[in-house]
């Protein structure tokens, strides 16, 4: 890549464009392929006054590119293929979920929402099945992981980033294209990144020996390109311009929660036999003349474990939000608003609601007079001002 020095003091008017490597504390880490040049950039004031966000990924026009000092300013947003909300990444081509073997040891329910999450993400292809520490498992357990998904038609690779086991196919897999690495924290997908480019140096995490997990790492999504030498190295086929995303590590809570009749068309086992049901709206649990139920044999066991798990899920999610909804609809009433628009106000209680204009009046007219020391009488009238009754002479 080249530096700004290399390329000598020039200012270009010129509108260029990029691809947004990172977003990070207001500012972007924009690549300009045609110079071969990162540049630090700034979004422009209408695009900040308008709340526009910009992802990893994006592809942006820039303006005012100033080499000497490597900065630029984002114009436009450029139209995108696609977008992934978790982990926020723009124009991504195919998704690796990292898992590990072991260290931490691999969890089928953990590895199935994964996969649910980002066939839903992604839509159109499934995501590729990465299993990590590949040093750490036995030649049983690699068999094991790959009886369960290929079959179903996922691509897995099993590598090791400690013995560059199984780099060279993994590295044909990513192969010009823009590849996200996803998975929870402390699989290895840092690790994985800095076999293929160790000049990184990206931070590894420890394991957490009490819960067998990994801390957070890496904490924002950035797009590293893999050098063309490293390529070469694993026995790439050709050198076309790979890049891959490192993104965080999140929690399961924050993962896709689709309903529950959603859930069947992301197992594929399960929506080959869903269409033989008796009923349209089958759960596959417990209904008469399921054929899911009827061939659960053709199935693997923890597959169908780990989608009646999540179907039990969606289904009590579905039923809290349903009383949620309920409590807050009885909280509100609906008023006419300005421009014959109903508008929403809370429904007060009996203590907090305050006395209307009649009532007040009411109690006003309905209250003792009292007299003075010297007899006249004082009359309080609706504005709470008295006036003396008798008559000046």
């Amino acid at each position: 890549m080249s530096s700004a020095s290399e390329l000598g003091k020039f200012e270009t008017e010129t509108a260029m464009e990029g691809t947004v490597l990172r977003s990070h504390a207001g500012g972007y880490l924009v690549y300009q392929p045609e110079l071969d040049i990162n540049l630090f950039c700034q979004a422009r004031g209408r695009l900040k006054k308008e709340q526009v966000s910009i992802f990893t990924g994006d592809r942006v026009r820039l303006e005012e590119v100033d080499l000497p000092s490597a900065k630029a300013v984002i114009a436009n947003i450029l139209e995108r293929e696609n977008l992934l909300s978790r982990p926020p990444v723009a124009n991504v081509d195919q998704v690796i979920i990292v898992q590990a073997v072991h260290q931490p040891d691999w969890i089928p329910l953990v590895c199935d929402r994964y996969l649910v999450h980002f066939q839903l993400e992604t839509g159109s292809s499934l995501p590729i099945l990465c299993f990590n520490k590949s040093d750490l498992a036995s030649e049983e357990d690699k068999k094991s992981l790959r009886s369960i998904y290929e079959p179903l038609g996922y691509l897995v690779t099993i590598v090791s980033a400690h013995d560059g086991e199984g780099m060279a196919r993994l590295v044909n897999l990513l192969l010009g294209k823009v590849t996200v690495f996803a998975g929870p924290s402390g699989v290895g997908k840092s690790s994985l990144l800095n076999c293929l480019q160790p000049e990184l140096r990206l931070k590894i995490g420890i394991m957490e020996n009490d819960f067998g997990v990994g801390r957070h790492t890496t904490t924002y999504s950035e797009l590293y390109r893999v050098p063309s030498e490293k390529l070469i190295l694993f026995g790439a086929e050709d050198t076309r311009p790979t890049w891959i995303a490192d993104t965080p590590g999140f929690g399961l809570s924050e993962l896709k929660h689709p309903e529950p009749l959603d859930l069947g068309w992301q197992f594929p086992e399960i929506t080959k036999l869903a269409v033989d049901c008796k009923f349209a709206d089958c759960t596959h649990l417990v209904e008469q003349g399921c054929n899911v139920i009827t061939n659960l044999e053709s199935i693997e066991p923890s597959r169908y474990e780990n989608y009646s798990i999540m179907v039990k899920e969606s289904q009590s999610e579905k039923s809290i939000l349903r009383d949620t909804s309920k409590k807050v609809e009885s909280a509100v009433k609906t008023v006419g608003g300005r421009h014959n628009k109903a508008v929403l106000i809370p429904r007060l209680n009996g203590r907090q609601r305050s006395k209307s204009k009649n009532t007040e009046r009411q109690q006003l007219k309905n209250a003792p007079h009292e007299e003075d020391e010297e007899g006249t009488e004082e009359e309080t009238d609706i504005t709470g001002d008295t006036t003396q009754q008798a008559e000046e002479t």
